[in-house]
């Protein structure tokens, strides 16, 4: 009995840390101290650029954002290479109080630091009623931002997960964007809008960090952001990340668990 005991121990503890470890990146920014995001977290947020204006912070572990100012960029524990045929996605939790002309708000890039290539990104635009979201996969000539035709309400919590796929061939990747999604699988679920590539810019192989961008004057929206997921599955960025159960029990937890009920027997 204490034999089956152990292995179920080490199994269920196995497959508890295979699944908190699935996410490339998470971040819900409860631990942090009030003030400015920059230096805080494990690799800690850096600037996107240089500017220092209106420097992006954290209020009660959540990210407010508005126009014009300081951009930042999260790394990934390491760089995540893409292999076509597959998807990668990132998610967040974002409440706007104000929408703009239309610019975007979050975006993936190659690596810490890099203060140009910004790929999937993601767009708020207001409209009678509240605003769009939308996406451009990356600047260049020919670039367009695909806007959805749902409207969202404003001051309204939404659960937002971006799919980008690596596709085969050149100016051919796809991508999806999903707004509260209501299952943890990817084909359970309707599209808020969905893009191809229309730019001549090549796309990225490789993706190193998610960033959050205040945009320009009057095109920009106000926000807050909390809550972000980057994984190559869509079940770890459609909801909202919480620990595991092993996690919450604890080794020593799931070990007496276990015990108990063997005891049982």
């Amino acid at each position: 009995m204490m034999k089956k005991f152990l292995i179920a121990t080490m199994s269920l503890t196995t497959l508890g840390f295979v699944a908190q470890s699935a996410p490339i990146f998470t971040e819900n920014f409860n631990s942090y101290t009030n003030g400015t995001l920059l230096g805080q977290g494990t690799p800690p947020w850096t600037i996107t650029g240089t500017s220092g204006t209106n420097p992006i912070s954290v209020a009660s572990g959540l990210v407010p954002m508005a126009n014009t100012g300081q951009d930042v960029n999260g790394a990934f524990s390491s760089v995540y290479t893409g292999v076509d045929g597959t998807s990668f996605y990132y998610g967040m939790t974002i409440n706007l109080s104000a929408a703009g002309s239309g610019d975007y708000f979050a975006h993936l890039s190659p690596a810490a630091g890099n203060s140009s290539a910004f790929f999937a990104r993601l767009y708020a635009q207001a409209t009678a009623g509240g605003f769009f979201l939308g996406y451009q996969e990356t600047s260049g000539t020919g670039t367009v931002v695909n806007y959805g035709t749902s409207v969202l309400a404003l001051n309204t919590d939404y659960r937002v997960a971006v799919a980008y796929d690596f596709v085969a061939g050149t100016l051919n990747d796809t991508a999806r964007v999903y707004v509260d999604p209501t299952s943890e699988t990817e084909l359970n679920n309707t599209p808020y809008l969905s893009d191809t590539w229309t730019t001549a810019t090549a796309e990225s192989a490789v993706f190193g960090t998610i960033n959050l961008r205040q945009g320009g004057g009057a095109s920009a929206s106000t926000l807050t952001v909390d809550n972000i997921a980057v994984s190559a599955a869509f079940a770890d960025v459609a909801q909202v990340p919480e620990p595991s159960v092993f996690a919450l029990l604890g080794i020593g937890g799931l070990a007496l668990f276990l015990r108990r009920r063997s005891l049982r027997k």
